[in-house]
C-alpha cells in the first residue's frame, strides 16, 4: 500500500509509540495522564473546532486543526499506554 498522505512529526511519532514493547514505568504512566495542551494551544483548537462546524475554515486554518487533530492522536496513544501500564500493575 502506497502512502500518500504528507508524513508529519506527530504521525511518525505516534507510529514509532505504537511499535514500542518497552514497558513503561509507573511514574511515567502517572504523568503522561496529566500532560494537557497550553491553555493558549487549547483556546486556539477550540475557536478552530466552532469555526469547522460552522464550514468557515480557510485553507491555512484548516492544515492548523488537522496539526492539533495530529497531536491529539498522539497525546490518546500515550494516554492509553498508560492507562494500559497501569491496569498492569494494579
Amino acid at each position: 500500500m502506497t502512502q500518500t498522505l504528507f508524513n508529519t512529526q506527530a504521525m511518525i511519532l505516534s507510529r514509532a509509540l505504537a511499535t514500542t514493547v518497552q514497558s513503561m514505568s509507573e511514574e511515567l504512566a502517572h504523568y503522561l495522564l496529566t500532560v494537557k495542551l497550553d491553555p493558549v494551544d487549547e483556546s486556539r483548537a477550540n475557536e478552530l473546532a466552532a469555526k469547522a462546524r460552522e464550514g468557515a475554515l480557510s485553507a491555512a486554518e484548516q492544515a492548523e486543526i488537522e496539526e492539533y487533530r495530529r497531536v491529539g492522536r498522539v497525546m490518546e496513544i500515550l494516554r492509553l499506554r498508560a492507562r494500559k501500564t497501569l491496569g498492569r500493575k494494579a
